[in-house]
């Protein structure tokens, strides 16, 4: 993104500008660029802004987003697909889609500085605040707007102008059948303004080899499909301070989308892969970096299988109980806490006892004031490692009964009688949220439905005015 009355210090980029590479590569070789760009671009969009909000390259909606809002489904080569978050939605406005089931990649490595040119985009009402910055500002992180929303696809948050370097995300389990079939596997955004120059995309092997071929993208040569209205701050500063400036500024969205085979891959290859890698030109506008679950499946076995992890107890002490179904190589658990779920810090360890159906506690004798977040770092014998979900505890607790766990189709919540101020959000072992249910004034049991998402580790958050009673559950 172009910020032209910053006074941020200019960023070298690794890559010639394009008057240069003309002269250097010759005119042909960049028109190759633009027509790979222009036929693997995402031509419409839909996403559930205030429920439902469609617009296209030929059609652009003139509403134009200031707020959250998740990725329902995109069109690439005349097809939409669906992305999973909510196949209703798109039927009940006669939709004609493909299903599909996309997440936002997690990010595993990123290259650069962070100067006072990477910004913090968010919808300009994100913050609550038309025109200026919110009290406290919004929470501080690069890795937490790259994946925030249902499915880690919001759409409407973004980081601006990612430092020159390198972004990896973590690829396993690719199926080969899903190499060269038409459908697209990877699923990238750039949401703000974007440069005349261009970003690399490729596969790599564990030592960061290329595998197969890369892409060189100029966003400036697809044609944007809406525009939303955001704000930027500065990541650089924690807590974020608002640019001044640019507030309430109208930003275009812009989708390029990719089949496995676009970038080399074959039968031959594909076993290589072990990352996605996009090298950034300085001037990329990030809202996630997406897949399809059907053709690149992240969800690994773990070494340690969880049934649980909870948290009880007083101001004074706070309990933590977990439950594991298996355990395999298993070396131990480091037990690490945070103040505001971001920055965690290790508080103790337990060793691992291998094997099937163990149980283990720690007690946190020094909580911190307010609420604390915990996760389970754990351990393989060659010391390679898996976060657990992450639970919060605060002295306000709701007492959630949970039922069934290990459940399946369906996962009843006992609580309180609700004051129709509460929520439930679900979310991914990988911290992902996957579902928001908001709780019927009176109600004291409430009934999600889980048809659709994939087994494996969950956390059910009851939320009431900041706080939150969070617990594990298990989908077979």
């Amino acid at each position: 993104m172009k910020f032209e009355n910053s006074t941020a210090p200019a960023i070298k980029r690794p890559f010639p500008s394009l008057p240069a590479f003309k002269k250097a590569v010759g005119v042909s070789v960049f028109l190759f660029i633009s027509l790979v760009s222009r036929s693997q671009a995402v031509t419409e969009i839909i996403t559930d802004f205030k429920g439902y909000w469609k617009s296209s390259a030929a059609t652009p909606n003139a509403i134009k987003p200031d707020n959250s809002h998740n990725l329902l489904a995109f069109r690439y080569n005349g097809i939409l697909y669906s992305t999973g978050v909510n196949h209703e939605v798109l039927a009940s406005r006669g939709e004609s889609f493909q299903p599909a089931d996309f997440w936002s990649l997690p990010v595993s490595g990123l290259t650069g500085t962070i100067t006072s040119n990477t910004k913090v985009g968010l919808g300009a009402l994100y913050d609550g605040v038309y025109g200026g910055a919110s009290n406290p500002p919004p929470a501080w992180g690069i890795d937490r707007y790259l994946t925030d929303g249902i499915k880690g696809l919001d759409i409407g948050t973004c980081i601006a102008n990612l430092p020159v370097g390198t972004m990896t995300f973590p690829i396993a389990n690719i199926q080969p059948a899903s190499i060269g079939d038409g459908i697209p596997d990877i699923l990238v955004t750039q949401i703000a303004d974007p440069s005349g120059s261009f970003d690399r995309y490729e596969f790599t092997d564990a030592n960061g080899v290329r595998v197969g071929n890369y892409k060189d993208i100029v966003f400036t040569n697809i044609t944007p499909v809406g525009t939303w209205t955001a704000d930027f701050y500065e990541a650089v500063h924690n807590p974020l301070i608002l640019t001044s400036g640019f507030t309430q500024t109208d930003r275009p969205i812009r989708l390029w989308a990719a089949d496995l085979s676009d970038l080399g891959i074959t039968a031959a290859n594909y076993a290589q892969i072990r990352n996605f890698r996009i090298t950034l030109c300085g001037n990329s506008d990030v809202a996630f970096v997406a897949y399809s679950n059907t053709a690149i499946n992240l969800q690994n076995p773990l070494p340690v299988q969880f049934e649980s992890f909870s948290a009880s107890g007083s101001k004074n002490k706070v309990r933590l109980d977990w439950k594991t179904a298996s355990e395999e190589n298993a070396d131990r658990f480091m037990i690490e806490r945070s103040g505001d779920g971001v920055s965690f810090t290790s508080i103790g360890s337990i060793a691992a006892k291998n094997g099937i159906a163990n149980a283990y506690t720690f007690f946190d004798n020094a909580p911190l004031p307010g609420k604390n977040y915990y996760r389970l770092k754990q351990l393989d014998e060659s010391k390679n490692f898996k976060h657990s979900a992450v639970i919060a505890f605060t002295s306000q607790n709701h007492k959630l009964k949970m039922y069934p766990n290990p459940a399946k189709d369906v996962l009843y919540i006992e609580h309180g009688a609700a004051s129709g101020d509460e929520m439930i959000y679900l979310y991914s072992s990988a911290g992902v949220l996957v579902k928001q249910v908001k709780v019927l004034k009176n109600e004291t049991v409430s009934k999600l439905d889980l048809n659709g998402l994939p087994a494996g580790s969950y956390v059910a958050c009851y939320e009431i005015k900041n706080t939150r009673d969070s617990h594990t559950f298990v989908i077979r």
